[in-house]
């Protein structure tokens, strides 16, 4: 049975894990929720608006913090949905939204009677919030020994019981033919169908605005580049997190630098990483940092820090001319080699290059493919070196000259083989990306990731263009003009940040 785990004084992982999953959406809701209607956001609005605001907020607050409600995300034996003596002194409260115009929306939100799964759905619906998780089964009355109780419950609870279990079971199971989301599908036509356009007009507007948003925070601070795609935000919430970053520069700006080239500014919120980065040209902000603390990091930039800066890629691209015509390969960073181990190692290693071409023992190695590239991770990460699927070759930053040419004669005939056939896909993928192209009227076709390989691409362009003509005309019709991007195995049907439609290889 369903409360067979909790019979015990012992609660099931499944109960568990729906437990915390509802008590962190109620969380996510609330915070959402009170941000839209919090009083301090219709500071120029009449008091007739800011009072309505402040009332629901503190009804809100004495109505989630009553016993159903905290049993309804915390393990509790007892019932989740009984209406406690509190609930009926609760009524109608009218409330305000403001829109994206500015605009004023006059919406109401009733607490009188409800339980806690029909508030928070019209919590969410008021914000346009994901629906709420399904209520837990209700338990019915066990004594200690986990035997059923008539007795464990008086005043006739137990019949009430009985019919709340009964009640919930049916419910959950009856509405669930309704909870499937048309976003989190691998039918392609199903999820088009069900596909609103105009996110896509929104989301092509936010990129719009992030990318004006980069624009103007560049020039203000001469950075060479910004980049806050680590932080996996929207579009819309980066163009507001560069924006502080200009309104810094306005308020500031004498005490700032004139310019901060060749510097690059990365929002992270990594803080075990470097700040202020001499070595690979980085500036790190985190988002969740107040503007001051953008600013002491800022201040910590002279013009002694752009000297050495410059002086470190000078030597850079001096040392890698000189590893590049030793090995006959373009040496770059790999992901988990930090900037100063990388400058270390490629000075090392160009060392040793001059060294063995004065002693007439530096060749390169012509079976190596001119497309090949050495790929230089950390020392931990790597500590021999290997081939990988796109022919590079993988070494670590502790290894010597002599093993990397140990490394490059090992592989060269793979990798040439593994490149000369990873062209061969990019071609006939190619010619399957424009046949789609034509035939859906799509405008680009691109991968997600890396990640993606072409067989993979090919698998999932091939499938879209073996639909009969039907399905093709109903593809057609949602595709046209817009943009796809291929995602790998474990992905679902989804819509960009950039608005272009994502389908995973293994769609339908």
């Amino acid at each position: 049975t369903p409360d067979a785990g909790r019979r015990n004084g012992k609660t099931t992982m499944t109960s568990r894990a729906s437990l915390g999953k509802t008590s962190v959406y109620v969380d996510r809701l609330r915070r959402a929720f009170l941000l839209q209607v919090h009083p301090d956001r219709f500071r120029s609005r009449s008091d007739t608006v800011r009072k309505e605001q402040a009332t629901l907020v503190q009804a809100l607050s004495d109505r989630m913090a009553e016993h159903d409600f905290l049993a309804y995300t915390a393990s509790s034996s007892k019932l989740f949905f009984r209406e406690t003596n509190k609930s009926t002194a609760y009524g109608n409260y009218p409330f305000s939204i403001e829109k994206k115009d500015g605009t004023i929306s006059k919406l109401s939100l009733s607490l009188r009677n409800s339980s806690p799964h029909q508030i928070l759905e019209r919590m969410a619906a008021s914000i346009k919030f994901p629906p709420p998780p399904p209520p837990p089964l209700a338990s019915l009355p066990y004594n200690k020994q986990g035997e059923f109780s008539p007795k464990a419950h008086q005043n006739g609870s137990i019949r009430n019981d009985v019919d709340q279990f009964i009640w919930s079971w049916g419910s959950y199971h009856g509405n669930q033919q309704h909870r499937v989301r048309s976003s989190m599908d691998r039918d392609v036509v199903h999820f088009l169908k069900n596909l609103d356009f105009d996110h896509i007009k929104q989301r092509k507007l936010d990129r719009i605005n992030v990318t004006a948003a980069v624009l103007v925070a560049r020039r203000a601070y001469q950075f060479s580049a910004i980049d806050g795609t680590g932080l996996g935000w929207s579009s819309a919430s980066l163009a507001i997190c560069i924006s502080r970053l200009t309104d810094l520069h306005e308020e500031h700006q004498s005490k700032l630098r004139k310019s901060y080239y060749p510097f690059r500014l990365v929002l992270s919120s990594d803080e075990f990483q470097r700040k202020v980065d001499l070595y690979g040209g980085v500036i790190r902000l985190n988002p969740a940092a107040t503007m001051l603390q953008w600013l002491g990091t800022l201040l910590t930039v002279t013009d002694e820090s752009v000297r050495m800066l410059k002086k470190n890629q000078t030597t850079l691209k001096q040392n890698q001319i000189i590893l590049e015509n030793s090995l006959g390969l373009r040496a770059v960073k790999g992901h988990t080699c930090e900037p100063h181990e990388y400058h270390r190692c490629i000075e090392k290693l160009a060392r040793e290059s001059q060294h063995s071409t004065s002693s007439g023992k530096g060749k390169s190695l012509l079976a190596v493919s001119k497309k090949a590239s050495i790929i230089i991770e950390s020392e931990q990460a790597c500590r021999r070196g290997k081939l990988r699927k796109d022919g590079c070759f993988q070494v670590g930053a502790g290894m010597d000259l002599l093993m990397i040419r140990k490394t490059l004669g090992n592989f060269a005939v793979r990798s040439k083989e593994y490149i000369q056939t990873e062209l061969e896909k990019q071609a006939i993928c190619e010619e399957v990306v424009n046949r789609i192209m034509y035939e859906l009227g799509v405008q680009r076709v691109n991968r997600v990731s890396s990640l993606v390989t072409s067989d993979q691409m090919m698998e999932c362009l091939s499938m879209l263009l073996d639909k009969d003509e039907a399905e093709k005309e109903v593809l057609r019709q949602y595709l046209a003009g817009q943009s796809i991007g291929i995602a790998g195995h474990g992905h679902l049907c989804h819509l960009g940040d950039d608005g272009s439609i994502i389908i995973p290889t293994n769609c339908s």
